[in-house]
C-alpha cells in the first residue's frame, strides 16, 4: 500500500507511506532553495517518488491537508474575503459567536475553494498520479500526525493540538481509544494564542510565521520586574474557562489578527522588547499549561500527545512537561504545518483500504541521499577551486581533531533530516567550549540576532552529565529546553542559551544515527566532552543544504573551515 500525503500551505511538504511507514519526505523549499515556500510541492512529490524508487502508477490514494485554502506568507498580508470578513465580523458579532461550532461552520463555508481542488488535481493529473483524492481537515490531522506515528498508538491517550489557525479551528483535544480518535473539544481560530504570539513577532519587527521563535529566545533577557508589568497586561488577553464541563482557553482582548498591532500600540506603549516578548511568552505557557491541566484532570489520563505549531515552543514544552498530571509525554517532532502530510498519507491509506496499523517513526532522515558519485564531482570542483581534500581512513578522528583545534566544520552525509531542526546530517559542528565559537559561526556564516542561541548534540550515555532529564523524555529531535547542569557551562558553553543556560538538545543514539553518533564519541575520546555544537548548515535566509553541491556552494561563499561529507573526504580550505 503506497499513499502520498500533500501540504501545499506554508511549508509545502510531500511525504510517501508504505505499509503504515514513512519512507519519503521533503519539503519543497529543499529544492527551490526559497526558505519557507508554500504552494502544490510538485518538485517533493517527484523527490519522494525518486527517493522510494517508485512510480506514479504505483499511488494507491493521496491525501491532501485541509479543507480550506491554507495561509502561505507571501500572501499573509492579502488574506481572503473570509479572513476580511471574520476582521470586521469582531466588530458587530459577540465574542460568545465567534468562539462557538457555528462561527467556524459558517466560516468554512465562506472559505470554500474549487479553484484550490482544481489546481491540485491539475497538478497530480501532470505528474501522471490518477490515484483517488482525499482532503481532511486540519486539526484532526495534527491529531492523526501526532498519534499515529507516536510511540503511544494503539494505547488510550490524549491528544492535543495548538497553532495559528487550521480550517477555522486554532486548536483541539481528542481521546483515542486503541485506534479511534474522538474529539473532545475544538476551539475557534477567535481565540488562537497562535496568532496572538505571531502577531507580537510582527509588533516587533520580526517576520510573521517565522521569527516567532526569535521572540521566545529573546524573552530570558527580560528583568523580571518589568517583564512581569507586560505579563500583567497581557494576561487579560486570554483565559481558560469551562464550557458545559469541557476546559477552553478563550480570547478576551476583542481582537483577532491585525486588530492586534493597534491594541498593542495602546497598551503596549514605552514598553521596552525584551520586557514584550517575557510578556508574550509567558502568557503563552501560562494558558497552555492551566489548559492543558484542566483537560488531562478532566479526562483522567496522563499520556499526552502534542501536535501543531505552537508546540515548536521549546519553553512552553518544558511547562508541560513538568505538570504533575503528565505522566508520559510524546511531542511530533517539527510538529508545524510541514508535518501535516504524515497524517494526510496515513488517512488516504486508511480510505484505499489499509488496516494494518502505523509505525512509529525512529528518526527523521526522510530525504535523499548523498551518492558517492556526488562526493567525487564535488571533490573535483574543490581540487579545481585550490581547496585540499582528505581522503583518509580515520575519517572521524580527522574531523573530531579539526573540531578540537576550533574549526567550524559543514557536516554533510548521508539522507536527509526532514524538518526544522539540523540532526546532524545537514548540520554545522563546532567544539561548545571553545571561547567565542558563537561569535565565528554567526560572522562565518548564520548571522543570527545576537540573543538567539545555537544548539547541543549530546551522546545519550552522557546526557544526564549535562542535561537536567524529567520523567524519562526522550528528546531526540530538538522540540524540548531543558535546565543544564554545570558541566555543561564549560563543556558546551556556545551551545546553551547566553542569558538562562537552558539548552535545546539533541539525545544522539548508536540506533538513531550510528555515523553521526561514531562521530561524538570519538570526539569525546579525544576531548573528554560529551556533546558537539550544532546548528543547521546553511547560510542565512536559506533553507538547510540538501545536495552535495548545495553544501560545497555554501561551504565556499562563507568562512566555514571545512566540509565533511558523506564520510569520504574532508575538504578544508588550504592551510598557509
Amino acid at each position: 500500500m503506497l499513499t502520498l500525503g500533500i501540504h501545499d500551505g506554508h511549508t509545502a511538504t510531500a511525504s510517501l507511506l508504505r505499509d503504515g511507514k514513512i519512507i519519503a519526505a521533503i519539503s519543497e523549499e529543499r529544492i527551490n532553495g526559497i526558505k519557507e515556500w508554500g504552494g502544490f510541492p510538485e518538485k517533493s512529490i517527484l523527490e519522494c517518488l525518486r527517493i522510494a524508487f517508485v512510480s506514479p502508477e504505483e499511488i494507491d490514494g493521496v491525501g491532501i491537508v485541509g479543507l480550506l485554502p491554507p495561509t502561505i506568507p507571501s500572501k499573509y498580508d492579502t488574506p481572503p474575503l473570509y479572513k476580511r470578513f471574520f476582521g470586521m465580523a469582531t466588530h458587530f458579532l459577540p465574542e460568545s459567536l465567534l468562539q462557538s461550532t457555528s462561527w467556524v461552520n459558517l466560516a468554512r463555508k465562506l472559505a470554500s475553494s474549487k479553484e484550490r481542488r482544481k489546481r491540485i488535481e491539475e497538478g497530480l493529473k501532470n505528474l501522471g498520479i490518477n490515484s483517488p483524492i482525499f482532503y481532511f481537515e486540519h486539526h484532526y490531522l495534527h491529531a492523526v500526525t501526532g498519534y499515529y506515528f507516536s510511540p503511544f498508538y494503539g494505547e488510550e491517550c490524549v491528544i492535543v493540538t495548538c497553532d495559528g489557525s487550521g480550517d477555522a479551528i486554532c486548536a483541539s483535544v481528542y481521546f483515542a481509544d486503541g485506534t479511534t480518535l474522538k474529539k473532545f473539544v475544538e476551539i475557534s481560530t477567535y481565540n488562537s494564542l497562535g496568532e496572538f504570539y505571531t502577531q507580537i513577532t510582527r509588533y516587533l519587527g520580526m517576520k510573521p510565521m517565522s521569527h516567532e521563535y526569535k521572540v521566545m529566545g529573546l524573552a530570558p533577557y527580560s528583568s523580571n520586574k518589568y517583564g512581569e508589568d507586560v505579563f500583567q497586561i497581557l494576561k487579560e488577553y486570554f483565559e481558560v474557562i469551562d464550557v458545559k464541563g469541557k476546559p477552553l482557553f478563550v480570547n478576551k482582548s476583542g481582537c483577532w489578527k491585525y486588530q492586534y498591532i493597534g491594541k498593542f500600540k495602546k497598551d503596549l506603549l514605552f514598553k521596552r522588547f525584551d520586557n514584550i516578548a517575557y510578556g508574550a511568552q509567558k502568557v503563552v505557557e501560562v494558558i497552555l499549561t492551566e489548559w492543558i491541566s484542566r483537560v488531562l484532570r478532566k479526562l483522567k489520563l496522563g499520556r499526552l500527545v502534542l501536535s501543531g505549531g505552537v508546540f515548536m515552543n521549546v519553553k512552553a514544552n518544558y511547562k508541560i512537561l513538568e505538570l504533575d498530571e503528565v505522566d508520559e509525554l510524546f511531542i511530533f517532532p517539527s510538529c508545524g504545518d510541514e508535518s501535516l502530510s504524515f497524517g494526510a498519507s496515513s488517512l488516504a491509506a486508511e480510505e484505499v483500504g489499509w488496516d494494518g496499523g502505523f509505525l512509529e517513526i525512529e528518526n527523521l532522515y526522510f530525504g535523499g541521499e548523498i551518492k558517492d558519485g556526488e562526493v567525487f564531482e564535488v571533490s573535483e570542483e574543490a581540487k579545481r577551486d585550490g581547496f585540499y581534500v582528505y581522503e583518509g581512513k580515520d575519517m572521524d578522528k580527522f574531523v573530531a581533531e579539526r573540531l578540537l583545534r576550533g574549526d567550524i566544520v559543514g557536516r554533510c552525509s548521508g539522507r536527509m533530516e526532514w524538518g526544522a531542526r539540523a540532526l546532524g546530517n545537514r548540520s554545522i559542528l563546532a567544539d561548545a567550549s571553545k571561547e567565542g565559537v558563537l561569535r565565528r559561526i554567526n560572522e562565518a556564516i548564520k548571522k543570527r540576532d545576537f540573543w538567539m542561541p545555537f544548539a547541543p548534540s549530546i551522546l545519550a550515555e552522557d546526557f544526564e552529565k549535562y542535561v537536567e532529564k524529567i520523567k524519562n523524555y526522550e528528546p531526540y529531535y530538538m522540540i524540548m529546553a531543558f535546565p543544564t547542569k554545570e558541566r555543561a557551562r564549560k563543556d558546551l558553553r556556545a551551545a546553551l542559551h547566553p542569558y538562562d543556560d537552558t539548552a535545546r538538545p539533541q539525545m544522539v543514539t548508536e540506533k538513531f544515527n550510528p555515523k553521526y553518533y561514531r562521530l561524538l564519541q570519538m570526539f569525546k575520546k579525544i576531548s573528554n566532552r560529551g556533546g558537539v555544537l550544532n546548528t543547521s548548515f546553511n547560510l542565512h535566509g536559506f533553507p538547510i543544504v540538501y545536495t552535495a553541491k548545495d553544501a560545497y556552494n555554501t561551504f565556499k561563499n562563507s568562512g566555514l573551515d571545512g566540509l565533511y561529507l558523506n564520510d569520504m573526504c574532508y575538504i578544508s580550505k588550504k592551510e598557509v
